[in-house]
């Protein structure tokens, strides 16, 4: 295979792995907060060096490789977004179910952490997996140490508001069933939000990676295919094109995938 067939191919393997990437992370990074934390690879940066440095070992310009690395770095974009956002919605659900059988518990328990105890294993995930730690650490370190690891697995604002309903009303008992109640009606409303967010904004993003990546896949094919054209565009001329045309389509698609992106992080409560 030629120099330009790996590097089309390479792209196409990045963009692949990225679309299918799991929303819940890998078992590397769901060992606890700060190791997920500590792991996470930035995939906008790191796709961008990739993408320009494959493109500038094989022999092609400076011009060429940043051309390359800005529509690797915009695909890449576009599908983190899209990955942020299948993880804010599932924990936004996991935190609306969780709350949900909480404010049923507070009715019947006698303590916060019985409550604690007794939802904890009627919510699936990684929310469950959560509140199943919650449960357990409010045994042996206490209700309000262990509301605050949870709020920091978890990560979200609702969460942070049920950490709290849970460390205040710790010596509550019954009298704290109907906050519940109204912190049930806010999770479940951050699950809407973020479920429309993915569907009408989230969902149309892998459009742009694509229409990004065919561009760049249909320019390096006609180079492959007619030699004149290969000659052109190995050039300094072609190279500033394709430089100018990778700026404005970052500039254009940053429109959409810089705000959308602002959106995620603020819901989801991530740094």
């Amino acid at each position: 295979m030629t120099p330009q067939g790996w590097i089309i191919s390479g792209g196409g393997a990045v963009v692949l792995l990225l679309a299918v990437w799991p929303a819940g992370g890998t078992r590397l990074s769901l060992g606890g907060p700060r190791l997920r934390r500590r792991w996470r690879v930035p995939a906008v940066p790191v796709t961008a060096l990739v993408v320009g440095g494959a493109v500038f070992g094989v022999g092609f310009t400076v011009l060429h490789a940043l051309a390359a690395a800005i529509c690797g770095g915009v695909c890449a974009a576009s599908l983190s977004v899209v990955a942020d956002s299948r993880r804010w919605t599932a924990t936004a659900e996991g935190v609306a179910r969780l709350a949900g059988v909480l404010a049923n518990q507070a009715t019947v328990a006698v303590t916060v952490t019985d409550a604690v105890a007794r939802a904890a294993p009627l919510v699936t995930g990684p929310v469950g997996e959560a509140a199943a730690t919650l449960a357990a650490e409010a045994e042996t370190v206490g209700i309000d140490i262990a509301a605050r690891r949870f709020a920091a697995r978890v990560r979200s604002a609702t969460a942070q508001s049920l950490a709290d309903l849970v460390s205040v009303s710790a010596e509550g008992g019954g009298k704290w069933a109907e906050t519940a109640r109204v912190l049930e009606a806010e999770a479940s409303q951050a699950a809407v939000t973020a479920r429309l967010f993915h569907s009408r904004v989230a969902a149309a993003l892998p459009t742009v990676a694509l229409v990004v990546f065919l561009s760049a896949g249909l320019v390096a094919g006609v180079g492959f295919a007619a030699a004149d054209v290969a000659d052109w565009l190995v050039g300094t001329q072609a190279a500033t094109l394709m430089f100018g045309g990778a700026l404005i389509t970052a500039a254009l698609t940053a429109r959409v995938i810089l705000p959308a992106r602002a959106i995620v992080r603020s819901g989801s409560g991530a740094r």
